[in-house]
């Protein structure tokens, strides 16, 4: 256990800033889909332009990951995280005075690295400052800041983009990274102290991406966790098509079914906090990754039955996206729990593969886009069920490596 909070932080208060932290993604996306006309035609883009901006940003925030575990580990956890936070304001001020497209990608890259530090480095924060099951706690929490984010930035980035310009949208950016910036330097820790940080240049902390790829509890956790944020991402990527073009719902409807199930995963992340007070993260991830797989595969039988009306399918797949509540904050506390030591690189990679399988189902789903309901129902299913699986190897392996440790230290008393 590193520094402790200093006198009058309270533990809410540094849960909110880094959650706000954990959000920069998807303020940085949610904001600015209503504003995308706009922006096109004050640049001269096109729709595969701003679709163009969006893929940027994601390669940043991938590319800024892997960046940020090993200077974490290097030279601890406050300084890197500064950084990243103004180079984000920075970009966001400027994307604000983009003036063509090239501009704008350029911008929106550099706003992706920036933003990547708060989606690496809190994770390694907390499990610096707490024990594993606390730290399920604490995952949790942060996950509801980053449920809500969905909720309140389209109306958000469509009343600043609508009352004074998509400008706003972006300065709106760079104001939430200055206060973060100001915060971050006020109230969070250094949780990393100078004798524990890795010896060497940076080049050598890299090797530790190499050394986790050969443990396996770690992989299967993290490989779990992976494919279900595919899950979710095939989620986020086919409800339009699901609700608007399949069942003709208007955008307004399909905004509200989308913000319920944001609602639904709010709900069951506050059940996930109460249920661990009771049971212990390992049995509420595999209970909330058993119930997922059985939402997608009601979900899947009812399609190929031809039952697959809009409101079972809609009841069906709250139940499905709200169980992910139970399963992304534990997930994240016990692979990184498996990492002690290298924190740091464990979550730059926990977050590097989310993002790739996010980004590969979203390219599988185009691939097998076919005008019906199949594909999308199809990867939710397998997505679900690579998940479990996962876990389960990982959550075998770590019962053999206790009983030995166990047998060993049953031998040595003998």
């Amino acid at each position: 256990m590193s520094e402790s909070l200093r006198p009058g932080v309270h533990r809410f208060a540094l849960i909110a800033i880094l959650g706000i932290l954990c959000a920069f993604d998807a303020m940085s996306i949610d904001l600015y889909l209503p504003a995308f006309p706009a922006i096109a035609h004050a640049i001269g883009a096109d729709a595969a332009g701003m679709q163009t901006s969006i893929s940027v940003f994601l390669i940043g925030l991938a590319f800024g990951q892997i960046l940020y575990g090993p200077f974490t580990d290097s030279y601890g956890r406050k300084a890197p995280l500064l950084l990243g936070i103004a180079l984000f304001l920075v970009a966001s001020i400027c994307l604000s005075h983009a003036a063509s497209l090239t501009e704008f990608v350029f911008f929106r890259l550099l706003q992706g690295i920036g933003g990547a530090a708060g989606l690496v480095i809190p994770r390694v924060i907390v499990a610096d400052l707490y024990a594993e099951r606390e730290a399920a706690k604490v995952f949790s929490l942060l996950m509801q800041v980053m449920a809500i984010a969905p909720i309140v930035a389209p109306p958000l980035g469509n009343l600043l983009s609508g009352t004074l310009g998509w400008q706003a949208i972006f300065w709106g950016l760079g104001i939430v990274g200055a206060i973060m910036l100001f915060a971050t330097l006020r109230w969070v820790p250094e949780s990393l102290p100078r004798g524990q940080r890795m010896q060497g240049n940076i080049g050598s902390a890299f090797v530790g991406y190499t050394a986790l790829f050969r443990q396996r509890i770690y992989m299967g956790y993290t490989l779990s966790g992976a494919f279900t944020m595919g899950g979710l991402f095939t989620y986020i990527g086919a409800s339009a098509f699901i609700f608007i073009d399949y069942f003709h719902l208007s955008p307004t409807h399909y905004s509200i079914l989308f913000a319920a199930n944001a609602l639904g995963m709010v709900v069951c992340g506050q059940i996930n906090i109460f249920l661990l007070n009771r049971w212990r993260e390992q049995h509420i991830l595999a209970v909330g990754l058993g119930i997922h797989l059985v939402g997608t595969l009601l979900l899947l039988g009812l399609w190929l039955s031809g039952g697959a009306t809009l409101w079972l399918l809609t009841a069906l797949l709250f139940m499905t996206m709200s169980s992910l509540s139970l399963v992304f904050g534990n997930g994240v506390a016990v692979a990184m729990g498996s990492a002690a030591g290298q924190t740091g690189v464990a979550s730059s990679l926990l977050g590097v593969m989310q993002y790739l399988f996010g980004g590969a189902v979203g390219v599988l789903l185009g691939v097998l886009h076919d005008g019906t309901l199949l594909p999308p129902l199809l990867m939710l299913a397998v997505c679900a069920l690579a998940a479990l699986l996962c876990w389960r190897d990982a959550h075998r392996q770590l019962a053999g490596k206790h009983a030995a440790l166990s047998s060993t230290a049953s031998d040595i008393s003998h």
